[in-house]
Order: structure tokens, then sequence, then C-alpha cells
């Protein structure tokens, strides 16, 4: 009775590790970082380029 516990905890834990493993080394995830990244440049360039619109207007 006890072996079916231990086997059957090995076989869990197993299949956790395995479904953390595949969520993370799949496209998916990595896609979602790359929209991420696009994102955050995006909106980097759109505040400088206001940062920049704002000083010209001061200017004038």
């Amino acid at each position: 009775m006890e072996m079916w516990i231990i086997v059957g905890g090995i076989w869990l834990l197993a299949m956790v590790c395995l479904t953390l493993f595949i969520r993370g080394a799949s496209p998916a995830r990595n896609r979602a970082l790359a929209m991420a990244r696009s994102r955050e440049r995006r909106l980097k360039h759109r505040e400088a380029g206001n940062a920049r619109e704002t000083t010209a207007a001061s200017e004038r």
C-alpha cells in the first residue's frame, strides 16, 4: 500500500514539473514576452516624441 503512495507521489511530481517546463518553454510565453517588450519600446518612443513636441511648443 505505501509503495503506491510513493509511486503516485513521484508520478504527480513528474507531471507537475513537466507541466511547468512545457509552459515555460512554450512559444506562447516567448510571444507574450516579445509583445510586452515591443509595447514598452513603443510607449517609451511615444513619450520621447511627446516630450519633444512639448519642448518645441514651449520654445515658440
